[in-house]
């Protein structure tokens, strides 16, 4: 199953509005799972489960995640909210494609809408983050190697 972030970030949102408690998607030997309720889910061989709202994806074997680094308050005041790019979904943030690739961007880059601007690992899933709108990246606001929540801001735009 090829998996669209936009398409699961849109079922996750309809899910969260509506009355429906989950949704199961099943392709072959994979299934993609949203859920709204908090129940311990248990991954199906070769599946991604996904729970919504709070889209925390679950493996069989949970691996401990290091913090998130703390934000100043003020900071997050003086930001605003429309010109921050947040994350689709948890998971590790990587600037590159490799370790010892140039990253894909940088502070002060312009980039098009569709523009990858990072990978997001999820589930040994490697997801290329693309821009959602035309602009300037003013900042970078997650360390390469972080983990990640959904709906974190990543990069604000000028």
């Amino acid at each position: 199953m090829q998996i669209d972030i936009h398409k699961i970030a849109k079922l996750i949102e309809i899910v969260s509005k509506s009355d429906i408690s989950e949704i199961n998607l099943k392709q072959g030997e994979e299934e993609l799972k949203i859920s709204r309720t908090s129940a311990t889910v248990t991954a199906v061989p070769a599946a991604t489960v996904i729970q919504a709202p709070q889209v925390q994806p679950q493996a069989v074997a949970p691996v401990a995640q290091a913090p998130a680094p703390a934000q100043a308050p003020a900071q997050e005041a003086a930001t605003d909210k429309s010109k921050l790019m947040t994350s689709p979904m948890v998971g590790t943030f990587y600037r590159s494609a490799s370790p010892t690739a140039t990253a894909f961007v940088e502070v002060g880059q312009s980039v098009k809408e569709g523009d990858t601007l990072c990978i997001i690992e999820a589930m040994k899933m490697m997801n290329q983050i693309q821009a959602d709108r035309a602009g300037t990246i003013k900042k970078v606001l997650v360390d390469n190697g972080s983990t990640v929540e959904f709906d974190q801001p990543l990069f604000e735009f000028e």
